[in-house]
């Protein structure tokens, strides 16, 4: 089940590396996908919406879409919300995956562009799984989304202490190995099943 998670989430990463984020192939699921994208209305600024403070520093997003995929084998539904911040170079992304039965938070994925020790950039991978916090025993994860409506989600996640998943020693700021979320509160994301 883990391998099934893992690569989806390389899938989704993969498809938001490139332009075309609109239609994607994805195994074992239905046999094709349109993501429908939304934006949220709420504090917009023109760096985009703001969603939430990581270590204490505003985070917003360029772009916001869902996505609800039942697997054709085991019948589990899970629901992934992504949000993408469009940078001059690159892009930075934080994945919320809910149970799409009991509707509630199982995995957050965070990629952030952070300055390295030799003065380059480099891409900060983050990850935290309810059922995996040895990795950082004081990481706390939680959160719910409502998918009563057909077409847009709505949800709420809270995260704390999420260590850096690979290369943590290359990292300018020894601080950035572990980041910590404000409270996160989004409506109105467009998805589709």
């Amino acid at each position: 089940m883990q391998t099934y998670k893992f690569i989806l989430l390389l899938a989704i990463f993969a498809m938001s590396c490139k332009n075309e984020t609109k239609t994607a192939e994805v195994e074992n699921n239905t046999p094709e996908i349109v993501k429908k994208e939304t934006p949220s209305v709420a504090n917009k600024t023109s760096k985009g919406t703001f969603l939430c403070k990581i270590n204490g520093k505003d985070w917003s997003y360029t772009k916001a879409s869902g996505i609800v995929l039942t697997h054709k084998k085991t019948g589990i539904v899970t629901a992934i919300v992504t949000f993408t911040k469009q940078l001059e170079k690159g892009k930075e992304t934080l994945q919320l995956f809910y149970d799409g039965d009991t509707k509630q938070l199982e995995k957050v994925s965070v990629h952030l562009k952070q300055p390295t020790k030799e003065g380059g950039r480099m891409t900060a991978m983050y990850q935290l799984l309810v059922k995996g916090g040895k990795r950082h025993p004081e990481s706390k994860i939680s959160g719910t989304i409502d998918l009563s409506h057909p077409t847009t989600a709505s949800g709420n996640a809270e995260v704390s202490k999420i260590k850096m998943l690979f290369e943590a020693n290359k990292l300018e700021d020894e601080s950035m190995q572990i980041i910590s979320l404000s409270s996160i509160q989004f409506s109105g994301i467009g998805y589709s099943k």
